[in-house]
């Protein structure tokens, strides 16, 4: 009886043990993800009047080196769902900050209420974010505005901010997303100017990576797509200051965009995204699709499909494609999952991504990668369920692209299945909210993104519940970048910077470099997303010029790979590799766990030209899955083995 309860208890325990494991590598098809996402219905609300501006207020709590300043308030949440959003813009020009989102018609609490739900509200301060002021940008009788974006444009040859404009745009709905409006306004109040242009059949949503140029042009994008997924294309909208109205004449570009079809006959994109970026005089513009692009032979994931302008948006050529999977940095030290298939295969999933335009005109991508769950054609939407993935900054410098590793997430974006955020509409989401930034002269280039200490908050399981900010620079001129700073720990927002986001241009001054962000804090909301939601500057995001230490983090592509095979595989004790030098070379294997902790560093020294014969000895490993890289000279290859 006894024996037969411990074979049970040891069966229970093995099986629970095993299906933890597996659980790992289920798979997420983000692709469905996003479309449920696409297809959320904000739920109604009654308008209510304007009422009086409010005063702002500065929240100071022990340690005053980072501050929340109080900036404003929307009337739920729904303001702030889109990352692409630029909601967030400091130009040096005037010196002044903008914050650009919803209005809030609904006292709630010491919440600050100015305009209704269906206006767009702009904050702004000229004194480095100690105190904002606030206005309505936008607001038209029955239009009901939302998801905004805005910037500051500042008409050439002008040094006060009471003659720069905020420019603001988004979707319109009633019934449908009919509209697109187009708004701009004189910060002293004069010259408003609301324009309203139709959508076309696909009810296209713009309002992604809005930009300011100083030759006088304002850009943004979006993706028109049909309901069946069957059809998408990109859009770019292109407004040029006429000195006459004091107003935009606006265009639109559209952008064919080479998805791959699915057998399913929809197509491998991610419906709905895109993100654009401009050099700061507007001589070149780059605009951003995701998805998995026809043109590649093999390695198709969803990354970054890539058109280019020198044209002020008139006209848009395509990039050629490249296979993001040459570079070795992604798979060394398990930063990516390779799929399930190949162990010796990593194609990196661009899961976030943002982009800026440096001094030189070249493109930087901060992406976060996950690996690819299958290279198969009808999963190539899928990743892991439990990968957090990295951050890298991929570009396109001179014409040729470059990688650089920038952190490993302690967590994973908060589903809706695990977010205590929730209201009439169902739980709501959020992600690293990964963002992108550079200095005005575009010497150094920002990733900003969240993450959350989950041990430190006891939590169960990584994910991103209590985020804090953190930052990464890179010198482009140098090429001496910093190590991952957490601005937020100890410090005000510490666990509250859920919805973030990042001005694409940042605050220099005598080599202290100030990042203008806000995050929004769910708790103001009482974790209802129907609720009004409170909107903060972080005054302090800083990085200085001190922290530009680490060099040699850029790698270039490598096409030089190479095959490895252990036997016996599975084994215990010994395994064998058989390799074949052309030249002497050191030789070495790194043994992982599939956690990615190294468990095993075997350095067998430099080895002569031909034919040798490397034995491994897993004696102190227990049974289990690992994975090793064998690396000879310049070159790497990854495979899996298994320990009886």
């Amino acid at each position: 009886m006894k024996t037969s309860l411990l074979l049970i208890i040891v069966l229970f325990i093995g099986f629970s043990a095993y299906s933890q494991q597996a659980s790992k590598f289920t798979p997420v098809n983000r692709k469905a993800q996003a479309i449920m996402e696409l297809n959320r219905v904000e739920p109604a609300y009654n308008n209510a009047t304007v009422l009086p501006p409010y005063v702002p207020h500065t929240y100071q709590g022990t340690n005053m080196d980072v501050k929340k300043v109080l900036m404003g308030t929307s009337r739920n949440a729904f303001t702030l769902l889109v990352t692409e959003q630029n909601c967030m813009y400091y130009d040096k020009d005037v010196n002044a900050i903008m914050g650009t989102f919803r209005g809030n018609d609904k006292p709630s609490g010491t919440l600050p209420v100015l305009g209704t739900g269906n206006e767009i509200c702009t904050f702004w301060s000229t004194d480095l974010g100690t105190t904002f002021s606030g206005k309505i940008s936008a607001s038209v009788a029955g239009s009901l505005f939302r998801y905004p974006s805005g910037v500051i444009f500042n008409p050439a040859g002008n040094s006060s901010v009471a003659n720069a404009f905020s420019a603001v745009a988004g979707p319109r709905t009633a019934t449908a997303w009919d509209f697109t409006y187009l708004a701009s306004k004189q910060f002293d109040g004069s010259n408003t100017d609301v324009q309203q242009p139709a959508t076309s059949t696909y009810k296209e949503l713009v309002r992604q990576g809005m930009s300011a140029c100083t030759d006088g042009t304002v850009h943004i994008a979006a993706q028109k797509y049909a309901t069946d997924y069957k059809t998408a294309i990109g859009v770019v909208k292109n407004g040029v200051f006429n000195n006459n109205t004091f107003a935009f004449d606006w265009t639109e570009v559209d952008v064919t965009v080479p998805f791959n079809v699915a057998p399913d006959a929809t197509l491998d994109a991610a419906f709905g995204w895109a993100n654009m970026a401009w050099s700061k005089d507007g001589s070149v513009g780059y605009v951003m699709y995701r998805g998995a692009d026809s043109r590649a032979t093999e390695h198709k994931a969803y990354g970054p499909i890539l058109f280019k302008s020198v044209d002020k948006g008139a006209s848009w050529q395509i990039m050629d494609y490249f296979d993001f999977s040459v570079f070795p940095v992604l798979t060394e030290n398990r930063h990516i999952w390779s799929t399930l298939a190949n162990a010796d295969v990593a194609v990196p999933f661009f899961t976030e991504a943002d982009l800026v335009v440096d001094g030189k005109g070249d493109l930087h991508i901060m992406a976060l990668c996950q690996g690819q769950y299958s290279e198969h054609p009808d999963s190539l939407g899928y990743t892991y369920s439990y990968e957090n993935g990295s951050l890298f900054e991929f570009s396109n410098e001179n014409g040729e692209w470059f990688c650089h590793y920038i952190d490993h997430p302690k967590t994973r974006n908060v589903a809706t299945a695990d977010s205590p955020f929730t209201g009439a509409s169902g739980n709501q989401s959020w992600d690293m909210r990964l963002q992108a930034s550079r200095t005005d002269d575009g010497s150094k280039v920002f990733a900003v993104w969240t993450d959350t200490d989950w041990q430190f908050w006891g939590l169960a399981d990584s994910l991103n519940l209590y985020p804090d900010v953190m930052v990464w620079a890179r010198d482009v001129n140098s090429n001496l970048n910093t190590s991952p700073k957490n601005i937020t720990y100890l410090q005000e927002g510490m666990g509250e910077s859920h919805f973030m986001f990042v001005s694409p241009v940042t605050m220099d001054n005598a080599g202290v470099y100030d990042i203008p962000l806000s995050i929004s804090d769910i708790n103001t909301s009482s974790l209802n997303t129907d609720e009004p939601i409170a909107h903060y500057y972080l005054q302090g995001a800083t990085i200085t010029e001190a922290d530009f230490i680490i060099s040699g983090g850029q790698v270039a592509p490598k096409a030089n790979k190479m095959a490895v095979t252990n036997y016996p595989n599975p084994f215990s004790g010994k395994t064998s590799i058989d390799i074949n030098l052309d030249k002497s070379a050191p030789v070495s294997i790194v043994v992982s766990s599939l956690t990615g902790q190294q468990v095993s560093n075997v350095n067998y020294g430099t080895m002569g030209a031909g034919s040798h014969t490397l034995t491994f000895n897993a004696g102190s490993l227990t049974s289990g899955i690992y994975f090793y890289t064998l690396t000879i000279g310049d070159q790497k290859a990854t495979n899996k083995m298994v320990i009886k």
